[in-house]
């Protein structure tokens, strides 16, 4: 889904929100998600990174691939109190009103895209998994742990 800066690329997102709510309609919200997630799997497969050997050069690797894709961007960050990383996604592409909140529809994949990115460095857990812990005024923070 890489389109040039500043295009608008109408019928994706024409076709996104169909699939959207066609998606969330048949199979439910949570099967959706489980969907969604799986999505993202593979989309980490195909944008595979680089194994890296500092956070830093983590998220520039990540930041690559969403800037090719026109997906926002990232920032990773440690929180020692749970014994987690924090990825705090921004602008990401809205699919209408689709999703909870409004607009975070894609947000399983993220969930999916960043687990799997994550499983392929060296020393990955397979234990861990990705999640939405919160969504802030234009931003999705997940949490990659146990």
């Amino acid at each position: 889904m890489a389109f040039g800066r500043g295009e608008r690329p109408t019928m994706w997102r024409a076709f996104l929100r169909s699939l959207a709510l066609e998606l969330d309609g048949q199979a439910g919200v949570e099967r959706a998600a489980a969907v969604l997630r799986g999505t993202g799997q593979q989309m980490s497969r195909l944008l595979g990174l680089p194994a890296v050997d500092s956070l830093e050069a983590l998220e520039q690797e990540m930041n690559a691939v969403l800037d090719e894709l026109g997906w926002g961007s990232v920032r990773l960050g440690v929180s020692e109190a749970d014994r987690c990383l924090l990825l705090t996604h921004l602008d990401l592409p809205p699919i209408g009103s689709a999703g909870s909140p409004p607009g975070t529809w894609l947000a399983p994949v993220l969930e999916g895209l960043y687990e799997g990115w994550m499983g392929q460095q060296p020393g990955a857990d397979a234990s861990f998994q990705a999640r939405v812990r919160q969504y802030e005024r234009g931003s999705i923070v997940l949490r990659y742990g146990r």
